[in-house]
């Protein structure tokens, strides 16, 4: 048995044993103790107690949790009847019953000094009879449900960190498919103009491969391997741009030693170099990615829009990718603006590390 059941029995022995003695402490501290009113608030306490537990450890789960609201309640008034009945039976014959080892006070002794028994009023007996055993009946209903809400969310929070961990490697699964395809064209376009760049491409690419097959199984990496990760595909699409595109690239990290989610900027500068190049006319790309220590990243990547690619929008999967990442990782924590300029394509992406 787990340690958890054992802190379970051990605070209900708990309750039961101050239930118990408190009443007898608070009884006896005038140096006399009437058994009587003891028994007559053990008889009620033992039928609080029997209602409790059949609700608590069968009826609650048998019945109300399947849904079988009538038969419950309906169980509940046959057993409530019946142990009321008891109850009566018993209390009628503790305060008629002729022994008593502990004589009443002068207040409640009859004419000629005998004394004189009584019931409690009728307006208390039915609140202690019935209004406290609904009470009884709905405080198993309540730790139960709680019980049962307190295990369910826990459930569901084990259910939604497995569904995000698939989330994310099948969105990985999808990007890095998508990102090698598109660099495998650009070393093929190099190997009939320049076997020399062909190869250093390939070994650009091999380094690059490497980073994604090993270090993009973890869901956070350093931000100094997501920059140099970065720089290099940068350096790698730089081969195949002609003399008429302007790229400007400013990388920067401020001493952040902070972690931050793989292949993030990767869907924007692919993007970039995909779509907001033009063999017919000039045509730039602009990229910044600005790390500063304990605030966070600002990437921001804008580039010119031919008339061959007016018709793109948000760039397929590759910003829809970007997007559920970012949901999923840093669902409170982030910023993306994909604006559509005049001569343009502009996106903004900020990114704000957890406060330490």
């Amino acid at each position: 048995m787990s340690l958890k059941f054992f802190i379970k029995i051990f605070s209900h022995i708990l309750i039961w044993c101050i239930v118990l003695l408190v009443p007898v402490y608070i009884m006896s501290r005038e140096g006399t103790f009437d058994n009587r009113p003891y028994i007559s608030y053990l008889t009620q306490l033992s039928i609080f107690a029997l209602l409790f537990y059949v609700n608590y450890l069968y009826l609650i789960d048998k019945l109300l949790f399947h849904k079988q609201f009538l038969t419950y309640v309906c169980v509940n008034i046959v057993l409530i009847a019946m142990l009321v009945g008891i109850q009566t039976i018993a209390m009628d014959f503790i305060f008629s019953s002729p022994y008593n080892d502990t004589p009443p006070p002068m207040a409640e002794r009859g004419a000629g000094g005998s004394p004189r028994r009584h019931k409690p009023p009728l307006g208390m007996r039915i609140f202690t009879d019935y209004l406290l055993i609904v009470f009884v009946i709905g405080l198993s209903v309540a730790i139960k449900m709680t019980a049962r809400w307190y295990r369910d969310s826990i459930n569901l929070e084990k259910v939604k960190s497995t569904q995000l961990e698939a989330d994310l490697r099948n969105l990985r699964s999808q990007l890095n498919p998508h990102f090698l395809f598109n660099t495998l064209n650009n070393i093929y376009s190099l190997i009939m103009i320049d076997q020399h760049k062909a190869q250093d491409s390939v070994h650009r690419l091999s380094n690059l491969l490497r980073y994604v097959l090993y270090d993009n199984d973890r869901k956070f990496v350093p931000i100094d391997k997501e920059l140099e990760f970065t720089r290099n595909y940068i350096d790698l699409m730089k081969l195949r741009i002609s003399s008429n595109i302007h790229l400007n690239v400013v990388i920067e990290n401020k001493d952040s030693k902070d972690m931050v989610a793989s292949l993030m900027f990767m869907t924007l500068i692919e993007n970039a170099f995909k779509h907001g190049l033009s063999t017919q006319k000039d045509s730039f790309i602009d990229i910044k990615i600005l790390v500063e220590k304990e605030k966070g990243v600002l990437c921001t990547v804008e580039n010119s829009v031919s008339e061959s690619n007016m018709e793109v929008r948000n760039s397929g999967i590759g910003l829809a990718n970007l997007t559920k990442r970012l949901g999923l990782i840093y669902p409170q924590n982030h910023e993306l603006i994909v604006e559509r300029r005049s001569e343009s394509f502009f996106v903004l992406l900020r990114i704000d590390f957890p406060v330490k």
